[in-house]
């Protein structure tokens, strides 16, 4: 795994540090780097004026194999829904060909000043979609 191969997927070597006694990655890491992958993803958005901002409405995590020191994985998103004001986001974490956890996070777009939700704007949602799996 050579770093960065697309803005949707980031791959990483799984750090000590988010190692648990048992030998596995800590569950609250999976979403560390499910964030992470997504900030990635975020930073190549269109810029749109009056950008609103985003906020966590919901997450969840389904594991499937946990994951262990060292081992290579690659943490890919896409969007599963695209809503009024909110989007959806699947980040499927992998290690070679199988597949270690799904992680879901929902964001919900609202006013900066007033934190009430508001429409994606549409440079966003255009973008958004071409993520869509």
């Amino acid at each position: 795994m050579g770093g960065l191969e697309r803005e949707n997927v980031t791959e990483i070597r799984i750090p000590f540090r988010d190692i648990d006694m048992h030998g596995h990655m800590h569950n609250a890491a999976y979403y560390a780097h499910a964030e992470a992958a997504l900030g990635n993803l975020w930073r190549h958005r269109p810029a749109v004026a009056n950008e609103p901002a985003y906020l966590v409405r919901r997450s969840s995590c389904v594991f499937h194999r946990g994951l262990r020191f060292d081992e290579p994985a690659r943490f890919t998103v896409s969007v599963a829904k695209i809503g009024g004001s909110s989007v959806s986001f699947a980040v499927t974490v992998e290690t070679g060909s199988r597949l270690s956890a799904e992680v879901e996070i929902v964001w919900v777009a609202v006013d900066p000043a007033r934190h009430q939700p508001v429409p994606l704007p549409v440079a966003t949602r255009e973008w958004l979609a071409a993520y869509a799996g």
